[in-house]
């Protein structure tokens, strides 16, 4: 029995071109992931010095692994249903049955590659994606309903489907003096996101950029007039719009959703400057009732998505409002993710790591970008400074992923004691 790893990304129907260049380099965050034995199922030939370095650390055989590859040229259509790479999987499987699909992006396009290799069945919730599942389980506009229903706390706004509905929702919130951001409705990590604002003095996390309007009404609608198609990807997605909260803490609990059990994962704190640029796992200095809501929120969600279906990660994102109490609620639910988060390779590698409750005496600090110059310079500046991961003392510096040439960085994770010891850590890493 084998398991499947594929490494893809959103669907171009959801994101369009967005992080299409590196696809490549993305995908191999799923090499955290493999055990011996493994598939794996890349868009491009893995970097070989990062896939040693993972199996070195986790102790995984590295000649046990299979990696298929897709095809090279320029071929038409989703590449996860090329006919020749679910040949080459098939081939790769010969005389081994699939006990387990595990996708980066869970979707009908895993299911479909699942179904050529008779083992669809292995994709958890396949009945679900296979009829368009991934459009509920990450669609920001899609949270807002679930959450509502659900009666979880909620930024003040809208999901927004035309631009008058999106002008009614602005000048609301604007009339009172309160920032509005506005969210794609699949992009990720702040992306996505612009803010509205009638102050110049504001300062923005978790947004791409910050549009300062004047008093008048009407320059919500020249706004929006030149930036609906950007915002709905060329109007085929709806808009998420809601009340800003400047100075917010961004929180996320996340689980995995099986047939029977619901799972944390873990949580912690994203830090946007403006975009995402580093994680604490698990957050610092949440208060029990911060905690709490975010934990009974977030499983809240879960059993709404496994009820209807879903199976797999499911990260709960919220805000965690600067004045600590928002209308007697210590969190504010923002969305969800269906799919392999930019943290669930860090607390799966601090599992491996530093231990299975890793999170009572250890903290993950994620960082997105180290400039260095190449995969092989840093790792070897990590031995030379003795700060390379230590298993002995569980504390150390563990590369994320492999060199990206554009801009000319690598990602990283501090592990250490407390959110002191990781800051003492990075000062030796520059």
């Amino acid at each position: 029995m084998s398991r499947l790893l594929i490494g893809n990304r959103p669907s171009d129907d959801l994101v369009g071109t967005w992080g299409k260049a590196a696809m490549g380099w993305w995908a191999q965050r799923l090499f955290w992931f493999v055990r011996d034995g493994d598939v794996l199922v890349l868009p491009e030939a893995p970097d070989e010095a990062f896939l040693s370095y993972v199996t070195e650390l986790t102790g995984t055989d590295r000649t046990s692994l299979t990696v298929v590859v897709r095809p090279s040229g320029n071929r038409p259509g989703d590449w996860l249903l090329d006919p020749e790479l679910a040949h080459r999987t098939q081939q790769a499987l010969t005389g081994r049955a699939v006990e387990e699909v595990f996708a980066l992006c869970p979707n009908e396009s895993v299911v479909e590659l699942a179904r050529a290799l008779g083992a669809e069945s292995a994709v958890p919730g396949h009945l679900f994606l296979d009829q368009g599942g991934a459009l509920i389980a990450d669609s920001k506009a899609v949270f807002r309903t679930l959450a509502a229903g659900s009666d979880l706390p909620l930024p003040e706004g809208g999901v927004c489907a035309n631009q008058e509905s999106a002008y009614r929702v602005i000048t609301r919130l604007l009339r009172t003096d309160r920032p509005v951001i506005l969210k794609k409705e699949f992009l990720a990590a702040g992306n996505g996101n612009e803010v509205l604002t009638l102050t110049e003095d504001i300062k923005v996390n978790g947004a791409g950029r910050a549009v300062l309007l004047s008093d008048d009404p009407q320059s919500v609608r020249i706004y929006l007039n030149e930036r609906w198609d950007w915002l709905t990807e060329g109007r085929r997605h709806r808009v998420v719009i809601e009340e800003y909260h400047p100075g917010s803490r961004g929180v996320f609990a996340e689980f995995w959703i099986g047939d029977e059990e619901i799972a944390l994962g873990g949580q912690g704190e994203m830090v946007a400057e403006p975009v995402a640029d580093h994680s604490y796992l698990p957050a610092p200095d949440l208060t029990h009732d911060q905690e709490s809501a975010l934990m009974t929120g977030g499983r809240k969600l879960c059993e709404v998505l496994q009820a209807m279906g879903y199976r797999g990660v499911l990260s709960a994102d919220a805000i965690v409002p600067a004045n600590g109490d928002e209308a007697n609620h210590s969190v504010l639910f923002t969305e969800y993710n269906g799919l392999v988060t930019g943290s669930t390779h860090v607390y799966h590698l601090g599992k491996r790591l530093a231990g299975a409750d890793y999170a009572h005496d250890r903290l993950l600090a994620e960082y997105v970008a180290w400039p260095v110059a190449s995969f092989a310079e840093a790792r070897k500046h990590l031995e030379n400074e003795g700060i390379a991961y230590d298993p002995a003392k569980r504390t150390g510096v563990v590369l994320l992923n492999s060199w990206r040439d554009s801009p000319g960085v690598v990602p990283y994770c501090l592990i250490a004691e407390d959110v002191e010891a990781a800051e003492r850590l990075k000062e030796r890493l520059k």
